[in-house]
This record gives C-alpha cells, structure tokens and sequence, in this order.
C-alpha cells in the first residue's frame, strides 16, 4: 500500500498540519506557504522516500467536497451488514467530514510510517480510508469493510461544533416546528431525541418548482407501474410495450433519471431492483399530496392506495391536464411534513440498530420512501433524486 486517506471533523483545519508534523518529527517536514500540503523525506543511506500530505477543505470547494462525500456516503450506504449501528453511525460520520488528507508515499507505507499516520488520525480524531476500501477508527480498528465485516461493537461519531447542520440557518420557524412536531410525537407515542437538529426553515427554505414536482411524480409512477408489472407477471415485453406507450402519452421520455432509465433499459432487471421501484408508490403518493390531488398524508402506518394513485395520473390522460389541474401545497405545510418524517425516521432507525420493534405502528418502509421523497422537494442538500440523502 502506498497512498491512503485521512477523513476529518474539524474547526481548525491547522491542527491537521500540525498533527502531521509532530508525528514525523524526527524526519525532513516542508509544509508549503498556504498548509494545503505537507512533504515528508526519510532519508536513509543508500535511499530516500516521500510522503505528501495533500489537504482538500470543504471550504476550499464546496460543491467538490460535496461530491467526493456522497460517492463515500453512497459506497458504504449500500453494504450489506449485519452491523447496521456501526453503519448508521459512521455514515453519519461522512455527512460531518470537512477536511481530507490525500496521503501518497513514494515507495510502499511500511508498519512504522503507517502507525505515524495513525497517530495523526488520532490526535485530529479522523477515521483511515484504505485502498482495500477498508474504513478504520482512529484506533486502526476496522469500522466497515466490502463485505459487511467489523471489529467494533460502537462507533463515536466526532463532529466539530460548528459543523452541525451547518447548512442549516437556526430561524424561529424552524424552531417552532420541531416543538410542534416533538408535540405530536409524544402525543402518538413515537420516541424521539430532543436534540435532533431543526430542518431549514421558511426563511431559507426553496421547494421544488412545479415543473420539477409534476415531471418527477410521472416518471415515479410510471417506473413503478412497470416494475410491478414485470414483478407480478414475468412478461417483460409486453410490460416493455405498455409502459412505452404511456411515456409517448404524457411525453415523459426525459422524466427520468440515469438509475430509472437503466431499469427500463435492462433486458433482464434484477428483482431486487423490481422491488425497490415498486415502493416509488410511496414517493409518488407524496408528490400527489404535494400537488394536490391526495387531501391528507395520514399516518405512515399502511402503504398507500395505489389504485388511487394511478388513477391520479391516468384520469388526467395527459401532461397538460395533469399539471394544470395541480395545486402546489405552501411552503410551510411542505416543510412541516418534511420535519416530522425526518422524526419519525429517527425512530425507525433507532429501533432498526436496537433490534427493537418500531414503536406506534410506524411502518419504516413506508416512513424512508416518504423521507425520500420530502427531503427532495425541500432540496435537502441539494440533492438529485438518485442520490437524496435521508440522514436521521
């Protein structure tokens, strides 16, 4: 191995440097004028070998650290595991990362560079990407790897002060929904923690345009309607054929996303991806709600009805009846239901890592499609619909 990368939460990005240097203190240290890289020499007789130290700060390029953090997000998101506590928390960890050392070496990492790299994660309290896609604590402990694999029972997951729903602006409505929504929760029995952050509120808060909600509530159905189709019956080209002919109907051919567009694609769909397209039921029954045609998101206790819900879109018959006759709920009763889903999925997931049953009847399949949903119309992170983040 001869490159690796440290991942930290921190406020003063200098700490990272000066962790560095104390670490290869008997060796040639260069820290270039602006502390973005740190050059290591060893010089033996006969030999001499480098370690740079390439700093990225979320400050530096926001958009591309955002990037780099939903690749990693996505990465371990989609590990089986039966450590799912772990998995939770370290994903959670990945949403607070705001600094990154790029860490190559000219010739092999050998055991005692690498436990000087170790005690830079530990002194800056980081966590060790490897190239073996291995994530280790500031220990050296395995996290998570590929195969689901841990050496931990618990992870501590470090945040900087600052960092914490840093995106986030506090606001008084904001405030006041979380109480208005904690209300709610005691009074239907749901656990919660009351120092789960605020969402953004309606001073900073931009839903999704009409446009965005109406196009994406088509292709939702239709993906849906076409993955339980081939689910139920097997007949994948006479599905193929119906579902093309309703994409003509209401000219949603560039509706879809990259994921969406290689499910229709496929000439043999994996059945585990006919299942989770099935379940965009649940997102579109949200749209619909946001449009205007669903009256009320109930409790999250039962799937929605999906005949309902088709016939939300097939009765319109077209695009343009279907988008005039949408009325795009306000802003706050938006935001007031992204708030709460955000809660209630706390519950699940609390109840999910602590191998208990979800508390108040909530189904945890239907509040994570609902979540889904609600955090893309409120642009949660600015997300695209193939990657919006469900952070609990």
């Amino acid at each position: 191995m001869n490159q690796c990368t440290i991942y930290v939460s921190i406020q003063q990005c200098e700490k990272v440097v000066a962790a560095i240097v104390e670490a290869f203190r008997d060796q040639l240290v260069e820290v270039s004028a602006d502390e973005r890289s740190v050059t290591v020499t060893d010089k033996k007789w006969f030999s001499k070998s480098k370690i740079t130290f390439n700093l990225m700060r979320e400050d530096d390029d926001q958009e591309a650290f955002l990037q780099m953090k939903k690749g990693m997000y996505g990465y371990f998101a989609q590990i089986e595991t039966t450590h799912e506590k772990v998995q939770q928390k370290l994903l959670y960890q990945i949403t607070a990362l705001n600094v990154a050392v790029g860490i190559v070496a000219s010739k092999e990492i050998d055991q005692t560079a690498f436990a000087s790299i170790m005690a830079i994660a530990e002194e800056v309290h980081g966590i060790v990407f490897l190239p073996t896609g291995d994530m280790l604590d500031k220990q050296g402990r395995l996290i998570l790897n590929t195969a689901g694999e841990s050496e931990v029972d618990d992870f501590l997951v470090t945040v900087s002060v600052d960092l914490i729903d840093g995106h986030i602006q506090p606001s008084q409505s904001g405030e006041a929904r979380k109480e208005r929504s904690i209300k709610l929760l005691q009074e239907q029995g749901i656990p919660y923690i009351p120092h789960l952050p605020v969402i953004v509120g309606d001073e900073d808060a931009v839903i999704r345009s009409k446009d965005e909600i109406v196009q994406r509530a088509i292709a939702l159905c239709l993906i849906a309607v076409y993955a339980g189709g081939i689910a139920e019956n097997g007949q994948l080209k006479e599905e193929r054929e119906f579902i093309e002919g309703i994409i003509e109907q209401f000219g949603a051919a560039e509706f879809f996303t990259e994921k969406e567009r290689d499910f229709l694609n496929d000439p043999q769909p994996d059945r585990t991806d006919m299942i989770q397209m099935v379940w965009m039921y649940e997102c579109y029954w949200v749209l619909l709600w946001a449009l205007g045609y669903v009256e009320e998101l109930h409790f999250p206790d039962e799937i929605c009805d999906v005949n309902t819900a088709i016939d939300a879109l097939r009765s319109a018959g077209d695009y343009d009846t279907f988008y005039s006759n949408a009325v795009v709920r306000s802003k706050q009763e938006i935001l007031d239901q992204a708030d709460l889903i955000y809660r209630y999925d706390w519950a699940c997931v609390d109840a999910r890592i602590n191998n208990r049953v979800v508390a108040g009847g909530l189904n945890d399949e239907v509040v994570v499609e609902r979540h889904r949903a609600l955090n893309w119309l409120v642009r949660y992170m600015e997300d695209d619909w193939d990657h919006v983040s469900m952070d609990t």
